[in-house]
C-alpha cells in the first residue's frame, strides 16, 4: 500500500472507511498509513496527490486533513507537514449512493452472471449522486456525471442534505426496525406507520432545516422509493452499526437547529429514543443481537444505569449526558421533555404499537 502511495503514476487516493475510522491516535490507521506513504513519495521527489474521503462526515476533506497532518507534525518532520499542508490538496465531497455491504450471495450472483470470479463486487443502487469540491493536486478526472463545483460552500449545501435526508432517515428506519424485527429496509419501509413516520421526519423537521441548498422537487418521495428497494436487501444492522459515530452527524444538527427556533422535535426523539432502546441489545421478540459500536461496552452500561432510574424523564435526562454523543445537549430540557414519552411507549408498548400510535401533536405528557 505504501509503494502504491508513493507510485509516480498515482494522482488521487480515495477514502471510503466510515465515520469511525477518521482518527490521528492509532499506529495502524488510514492517517498514519497515508502519511507513510506521503513521506516515501516526498523523499522520492514527486508531485503531490489529491486526498479524497467519500465518507459521510460533514467538511470530510477538512476532517481528513487535520487527521493527517496531526500524524506528521507527530513525527517530527516540518519539511513533510509543509509539504503535505501547501502543495497536497483534500476536496470535500458528498456521495449519495446505497451502497449495502457485500455478501456471499452477491458473489456467487455476479459470478454466474459474468462466468467470472470477482472477489469483492460491489453492489448499489441504480442512483448517484455525487459532488466534488474542484480542488485537485495533479490534475482533474474526467470522471462522467460528477458534479464539480468551486468552494467547500457549496459542497456543504449538497452534504448537509445527504446526511441530514438520506443519512437522517436510514438511521431513523435502521433502528426502530432493528428492535422490531424487521431485518432489511425494504421489508421496513413496506411497514405504512414506519413509512408515514418517516414521511414526517423527512417534511416537518429535516427539509425546514435545510439552508442553503434547495431541494429537488419529489426529492422525499422519490428517497422512499429508493429505501423500498428489494433488490438492495439492505440490512438494517448494517445501518445501525456504530451509532455513537454516525449520530451526531445524521441527528444533532437537525436537532440543535430546531431546538434554536423553538420548533417541534417529536420526530427525531423518537429515532433517538429508538436508538436508545435498541441498546438493551434484545429486539421485541426477545431475540438477542450484539451491539456493533465502538463504544459498545459504555452503550450498554448507559443503558444499564438508565434502567435504574425512577421514571421515563429520569432516564432520559440520564441518557442525554453521555457526553461522547450529547455534547452540549447534556440535560436539554426540551430534548428530554420530547425523549421520555418515546422511551416510555417504546419501552412499553414495542416498536409496532408505538409508530401505529404516534401522533407528534399529541406527544407532551410524560409518564
Amino acid at each position: 500500500m505504501i509503494d502504491r502511495l508513493a507510485h509516480v503514476e498515482t494522482r488521487i487516493v480515495s477514502l471510503t472507511i466510515t465515520e469511525k475510522a477518521y482518527r490521528s491516535d492509532a499506529p495502524g490507521s488510514a492517517a498514519a498509513l497515508i502519511v507513510r506513504g506521503l513521506a516515501l513519495r516526498h523523499a522520492r521527489g514527486l508531485l503531490p496527490v489529491t486526498l479524497l474521503s467519500l465518507d459521510n462526515l460533514p467538511a470530510n476533506g477538512q476532517v481528513l486533513r487535520a487527521c493527517v497532518l496531526a500524524v506528521a507534525a507527530a513525527q517530527g518532520s516540518p519539511a513533510l507537514v509543509d509539504w503535505i499542508g501547501t502543495r497536497c490538496t483534500f476536496p470535500c465531497s458528498m456521495v449519495d449512493r446505497i451502497v449495502p455491504r457485500t455478501t456471499d450471495a452477491d458473489c456467487a450472483q455476479v459470478g454466474a452472471a459474468l462466468g467470472l470470479h470477482d472477489a469483492w463486487p460491489v453492489v448499489a443502487e441504480p442512483y448517484i449522486d455525487w459532488v466534488l469540491e474542484d480542488h485537485f493536486a495533479a490534475g482533474r478526472p474526467d470522471w462522467p456525471g460528477v458534479r464539480f463545483v468551486a468552494t467547500q460552500d457549496e459542497v456543504a449545501a449538497w452534504e448537509r442534505l445527504k446526511l441530514r435526508m438520506v443519512n437522517g432517515a436510514h438511521s431513523a428506519l435502521a433502528y426502530l426496525a432493528v428492535t422490531a424485527g424487521w431485518a432489511t429496509v425494504d421489508a421496513a419501509v413496506a411497514q405504512p406507520a414506519l413509512r408515514r413516520f418517516l414521511d414526517g421526519l423527512l417534511r416537518d423537521e429535516i427539509e425546514p432545516t435545510l439552508r442553503g441548498v434547495r431541494v429537488p422537487p419529489g426529492y422525499r418521495e422519490r428517497l422512499l422509493q429508493r429505501f423500498a428497494n428489494p433488490a438492495l436487501a439492505h440490512r438494517c444492522a448494517q445501518i445501525a452499526m456504530d451509532g455513537s459515530q454516525k449520530i451526531p452527524q445524521r441527528w444533532l444538527a437537525t436537532l440543535r437547529d430546531r431546538l434554536a427556533t423553538g420548533a417541534p422535535i417529536d420526530h427525531l426523539a423518537l429515532a433517538l429514543a429508538g436508538w436508545l432502546h435498541g441498546l438493551r441489545g434484545q429486539d421485541d421478540a426477545g431475540q438477542r443481537y450484539a451491539i456493533d459500536d465502538p463504544l459498545a461496552e459504555a452503550l450498554q452500561a448507559l443503558h444499564h444505569q438508565a434502567e435504574a432510574r425512577p421514571d421515563a424523564h429520569a432516564r432520559a435526562d440520564h441518557f442525554t449526558r453521555f457526553a461522547p454523543v450529547f455534547g452540549d445537549l447534556a440535560g436539554e430540557p426540551r430534548l428530554v421533555a420530547a425523549l421520555a414519552p418515546a422511551l416510555h411507549r417504546l419501552r412499553e408498548q414495542g416498536v409496532a404499537a408505538t409508530l401505529s400510535g404516534f401522533d407528534p401533536h399529541a406527544i407532551g405528557v410524560h409518564p
